[in-house]
């Protein structure tokens, strides 16, 4: 709980040495749910921190503990954040399995958390692609489906989902990006969706 609150007050070292302690207590109890929350929270932390070797790693151990447990929801997460992980390491290839299975895992789930997160990852591609206007578009509906509910982004990935609006907008200038990200924060789910898998949107270069 602790590592989850922490990084509202902005510190994401004290939650990722929470969420550590944590899991190193946890892996002596034979409790894998718990303990591939406990490591998809610390991979998570280690990724906005920018510790990506040891973010591997835990999210590694999340998504084969999620596997061993068959929960849906657990896989989607740790594999859309190994997506994300792939994405800032430059591995755009390697990042496109992992989010199309991340989203049909949260879609399986019937998760709007996770399939917004999902979306979330494609933006943080579609940036990475050369696409900021896809970019701004999925981070609009991955933020509007989650207000339509009445959620928010987990504090632990507020960070990262940040700075790629920042970036975006910066690139896009603030008239194109309010634009696209508006008309992205009226998509229905399927409609987010679809765009998300539409490979063709991507690689489109801004002038």
């Amino acid at each position: 709980a602790m590592a989850w609150t922490l990084p509202v007050a902005g510190d994401y070292g004290g939650a990722l040495r929470e969420a550590a302690a944590s899991l190193a207590e946890l892996r002596g109890q034979d409790e894998p749910v718990f303990t591939a929350m406990a490591a998809l929270t610390v991979g998570s932390l280690e990724t906005t921190l920018g510790r990506y070797d040891d973010a591997l790693r835990h999210l590694r151990e999340a998504r084969d503990l999620a596997e061993r447990v068959r929960g849906d929801w657990l896989a989607a997460g740790a594999r859309v954040q190994l997506g994300i992980l792939d994405v800032v390491r430059g591995s755009l290839d390697e990042a496109r399995p992992l989010l199309e299975e991340a989203l049909d895992l949260g879609l399986a789930a019937r998760s709007t958390s996770f399939v917004t997160l999902c979306l979330a990852g494609y933006a943080q591609l579609a940036f990475a692609d050369g696409d900021p206007e896809r970019a701004a578009l999925l981070q609009g509906a991955a933020e509007g489906l989650r207000r339509r509910v009445g959620l928010s982004a987990w504090p632990h990935l507020r960070k990262v989902e940040a700075d790629l609006v920042a970036q975006v907008r910066q690139r896009l200038g603030a008239a194109r990006f309010d634009r696209a990200f508006s008309a992205g924060s009226g998509l229905t789910q399927q409609q987010a969706v679809a765009i998300a898998r539409d490979q063709r949107g991507t690689g489109t270069q801004t002038p």
